[in-house]
């Protein structure tokens, strides 16, 4: 018996042993990596903003982005032989091909095959992946505060006009509650931007849960989401569903005696648009909105309407953020009618705040907007968008929204290529200034992060 125990041990020492080598040979592949594909046919390569994750021979995708990339099978041996099964939207692919490694540099040209819908054809594809960063620090979420879950009803508003009439199909949303006690201090909205990743969301509610608020986190985007820069989730929609999330705690709980919002990107607009006194005098909800964080703000170069002039913005940008450039918010703030949107800007780039990215780099297929076309509002509210370098634009007037408009919009006015990433010391700078202002009461002008 005893020798039959001493093989056991022998052999399970040396499976441990042996395991923990391979372990240690397949970590060099550890990291966060972009992809872009080229399928027959399809001279573009396809890249959705989201990224694939490796850590010890573990295959994720963060489903950031366009991204949603199902994993169902994966292996990846020591040698960077790599083979994945997954699924995104409705097409199925088998993924094979192998991670080389010159240098600091990791890179996989890899052989795809992606299947219909059906399964009833294929379509072969060429998948490049590139290592861009280090793995992404992991942030637990776990609290032992109560969450009271709630479903909200909203509309499905695509744009101004229609959030404007109020139009549109009506969409159940779920959100989370927290702090409820402190519901008479006031509330704190945390929108999506445009994806249903949500892990930025709830970083931010976790950094100003302390603050003496009750807070709420908008899942917006998940019955909605298809892919970015579509009209399938807008910042029309977003600012619609805070405004069925205030009238959804105002009824079940209690009305707030501030509500203050916080949102990135596509979310940072839709805060803007708590502005817009024709919205505030359509939804009385909205004028409890006395505050809003718009982090990566996405600001349009001109509005001609009315502005509510009570409310106070902020606009918070990275100052090497080439995606949304801090710039375009304090032209429109140098204007005559926006004194009330207040500039903080940090050191770093998009997303220099969320600790959810890797360290800062430039990351070439990262899709931006801004930079290459303007928005503007006309007094009507209408949308114009220009290109910046005036050879064309789309009045949503004459030519309508829709289809076409976004057929207009990604030829014309989405690119890639972008600074991002993750700036610990600037975004410590910038949380304890949020805290300084609506906690401590300190004066916006004398923050860490405010410019003129």
């Amino acid at each position: 018996m005893k020798k039959i125990l001493g093989a056991v041990t022998f052999f399970l020492f040396i499976f441990s042993n042996s395991f923990a080598e391979e372990k240690k040979a397949i970590s060099k592949f550890n990291g966060t990596y972009t992809y872009s594909h080229f399928c027959t046919n399809e001279p573009e390569p396809k890249y959705d903003g989201s990224r694939f994750i490796i850590e010890d021979g573990v295959i994720s995708n963060d489903k950031g982005g366009g991204g949603r990339w199902d994993i169902k099978k994966y292996k990846l041996n020591k040698k960077g032989n790599l083979s994945i099964q997954a699924q995104r939207k409705d097409r199925k692919y088998k993924i094979k091909g192998k991670l080389e490694i010159e240098g600091q540099k990791i890179e996989g040209k890899l052989l795809a095959k992606r299947y219909s819908k059906n399964g009833d054809y294929e379509k072969n594809c060429d998948i490049v992946f590139t290592k861009v960063g280090d793995l992404p620090e992991k942030i637990s979420f776990d609290d032992d505060r109560k969450v009271t879950e709630i479903k909200v009803t909203s509309k499905n508003v695509y744009h101004e006009i229609s959030l404007l009439k109020d139009e549109g199909k009506k969409q159940k949303i779920r959100v989370e509650l927290r702090n409820l006690d402190n519901l008479s201090n006031g509330l704190i909205i945390v929108l999506p931007s445009s994806t249903p990743n949500m892990d930025d969301e709830k970083f931010y509610e976790k950094q100003v849960s302390e603050f003496g608020f009750a807070t709420a986190i908008v899942f917006g985007a998940e019955p909605r989401y298809q892919k970015k820069f579509t009209g399938s989730y807008t910042s029309s929609m977003i600012m619609y569903d805070a405004i069925a999330t205030i009238n959804a705690v105002s009824k079940k709980f209690d009305k707030p005696k501030e509500v203050i919002l916080i949102a990135s990107s596509t979310g940072a607009l839709a805060i803007f648009k708590a502005g817009w006194q024709d919205y505030i005098d359509k939804y009385p909800a909205m004028s409890l909105i006395s505050k809003g964080f718009m982090i990566n703000a996405a600001c349009p170069d001109r509005f001609e309407a009315d502005f509510n002039k009570d409310l106070q913005l902020i606009a918070v940008n990275g100052t090497w953020d080439d995606s949304t450039p801090g710039s375009i918010c304090k032209n429109l703030k140098d204007t005559e009618n926006f004194k009330n949107i207040h500039l903080l800007a940090y050191s770093g780039g998009h997303h220099f705040e969320s600790p959810m990215y890797p360290p800062t780099k430039f990351i070439s297929n990262s899709l931006t907007l801004l930079p290459n076309c303007s928005i503007n509002y006309k007094n009507n509210l209408y949308q114009i968008i220009k290109k910046r370098d005036g050879s064309s634009e789309w009045d949503a007037e004459t030519k309508g929204y829709g289809k076409d408009q976004r057929e207009w919009l990604g030829n014309n006015c989405i690119k890639s290529g972008a600074t991002q990433g993750y700036e610990e010391y600037s975004a410590n700078m910038f949380w304890e200034d949020m805290r300084s202002y609506l906690v401590d009461k300190i004066e916006i002008e004398k923050l860490k992060g405010y410019i003129k």
